[in-house]
């Protein structure tokens, strides 16, 4: 089996990162000027108070939108080097705040359901820690008695709290077909399956890995950015509709533009 290039931080590596960042870079300054639309709805955005419903969710959106902003950035850098498949990882943690953003904005009362999800998260948290007698969970163990699992059984009972559900936040704003085809895709470069080896190899006609990949590779990288300016287009009208901003005029001409990059 041969060993094609010798890494991204290497010489090669960066010389051909340089290559991709050309190659890509209309959509690449699209997506640039699309997150800086969004920061700038971001810095416009008032909140007045965090006592009423509404103020909370206005709040929240603000927060999400920051971590969307640092998902598209973080993507942004990934491109430019040419780490094509972690890009599509990032398509995944990017959708799962997407589905999260969508719902805060459509309904204040989501609020209560994506914080309560914690309950059920520390739960999980205190029931492994009782399964391991070994310095990680040493801490742990200590807080977990009987007494608080009991009172957090108690309190996610009388909240209703049910775990994070990522497919279910999506079907709540219309997004089930994007978590069963992109997000589901995107999931595999997450969990490193079978299929997300494949960007790594060359195989012969009989299935036998003949070549290692250890350099940048544009791949899908273009269509990732191009699909990932288009949501966060979304993003901005949510947003802006939330606070009552006008940024319609903007988002149209950049819709425009990604069509036709």
């Amino acid at each position: 089996m041969q060993i094609i290039g010798s890494g991204f931080l290497s010489n090669d590596g960066l010389i051909e990162s340089q290559k991709i960042k050309l190659q890509i870079a209309p959509v690449l300054r699209l997506l640039t000027t699309t997150i800086e639309l969004c920061q700038t709805a971001l810095v416009n955005a008032k909140v007045d108070g965090q006592e009423t419903a509404v103020d909370k969710q206005q709040v929240i959106a603000c927060v999400l939108v920051a971590r969307i902003l640092e998902i598209c950035e973080s993507i942004v850098l990934l491109s430019a080097g040419g780490f094509s498949v972690e890009v599509t990882a990032g398509i995944r943690n990017f959708l799962d705040a997407y589905f999260i953003f969508g719902n805060i904005c459509r309904d204040p009362e989501f609020l209560e359901t994506y914080f309560n999800s914690d309950l059920s998260t520390r739960r999980k948290l205190l029931n492994v820690a009782s399964k391991h007698k070994c310095a990680p969970f040493d801490l742990v163990r200590e807080y977990a008695t009987e007494k608080v699992k009991e009172q957090l059984a108690t309190q996610i009972s009388d909240v209703g709290a049910s775990e994070f559900n990522s497919y279910a936040y999506a079907n709540k704003i219309d997004c089930a077909v994007i978590y069963d085809s992109m997000y589901r895709i995107a999931s595999a470069a997450t969990h490193s399956t079978p299929r997300s080896l494949e960007a790594y190899v060359v195989e012969d006609e009989h299935g036998n890995v003949v070549q290692l990949r250890r350099h940048p590779q544009v791949s899908n990288i273009p269509e990732r950015l191009n699909d990932l300016g288009i949501f966060l287009l979304n993003v901005v009208g949510g947003f802006s509709e939330l606070f009552e901003l006008d940024y319609r005029s903007e988002i149209e001409t950049l819709k425009m533009s990604y069509s036709a990059v």
